[in-house]
């Protein structure tokens, strides 16, 4: 396996900001990548299913590298796969003939050390969403590096539905209180339904033959999903609060909500998953 970097790029601005780097805080992110593997990966291999050996895939926001590796087995010795991200942490430690891990930024790092208009399909999960305002640019970025007929597919949510799915029940409260339908994520600079627009912002970047699926459950709190939301909100909760907001999060509040996600009792309708696919057309 290899590892470059995007090379001569400044820090870039990055609007609300990237919350979940793991400099400082890499036991937590590490054990949060872990349990989103855990939930998300059987539904996106799922969704990969148009990989075929000897394809060229690119995987942009990788993470922990789960799918990466799974690429990377999926196109066998005459594939390749290119996983990059602003954080190498956890790439840096797979092991793959064909998998280059690589540091890059895609809206702001240049689109020509990943050569454009090679790759059979682009994947990403859950990366767009973080890219607030800036979502459609990275579309264009990632469809520019499709070859002629090849696939983007991405996969991210609609967190303003993720709560309680009985309001009435005595452990609820907290958690709607505090986050509000998605106010809580609003407030640090997020749309919580960036997941339903992926279909249009595709037809706006030229793509074909537009695929789409939604997906929830229901399941308690303290479950994987539970713990992997409740680790989510901590991650974040701080960022993008003006001086006058601080208040919309105290310490206690954000611990109710928290402790909300890990109650058995409290059952939670999750994230509505939306899954999308797209092809870039032949000419």
């Amino acid at each position: 396996m290899a590892i470059a970097d995007a090379g001569g790029a400044s820090a870039p601005d990055r609007g609300p900001g990237y919350r979940l780097a793991a400099s400082g805080r890499e036991r937590a992110e590490d054990d949060r990548l872990e349990l989103l593997e855990q939930l998300f990966d059987p539904g996106s291999r799922e969704w990969r299913h148009r990989v075929q050996p000897g394809w060229r895939c690119l995987e942009v926001g990788a993470g922990r590298g789960s799918m990466a590796a799974w690429l990377a087995d999926r196109v066998g010795p005459t594939g390749r796969v290119v996983a990059t991200d602003v954080d190498l942490t956890y790439l840096s430690r797979l092991e793959a003939a064909n998998l280059e891990v690589r540091r890059h930024d895609i809206l702001e790092d240049p689109l020509e050390v990943l050569e454009p208009g090679s790759y059979d399909v682009v994947c990403s999960r859950f990366t767009l969403f973080w890219l607030a305002g800036k979502q459609e640019a990275a579309i264009d970025r990632m469809v520019q590096c499709l070859r002629p007929g090849g696939w983007l597919l991405d996969e991210d949510g609609d967190w303003g539905l993720a709560g309680p799915a009985d309001s009435s029940s005595p452990g609820s409260a907290p958690y709607d209180r505090v986050y509000g339908q998605g106010r809580w994520l609003e407030a640090r600079g997020y749309d919580p339904l960036f997941g339903r627009k992926l279909p249009m912002l595709f037809e706006r970047s030229g793509l074909q033959r537009i695929a789409h699926r939604a997906t929830a459950t229901v399941v308690p709190g303290g479950s994987p999903w539970g713990r992997w939301w409740a680790t989510s909100l901590d991650a974040i909760r701080g960022w993008g609060l003006a001086a006058g907001d601080a208040a919309e999060s105290t310490e206690q509040d954000h611990q109710a909500m928290v402790d909300s996600c890990l109650d058995p009792s409290v059952w939670f309708i999750t994230q509505l998953l939306h899954a999308c696919a797209g092809q870039r057309p032949d000419s």
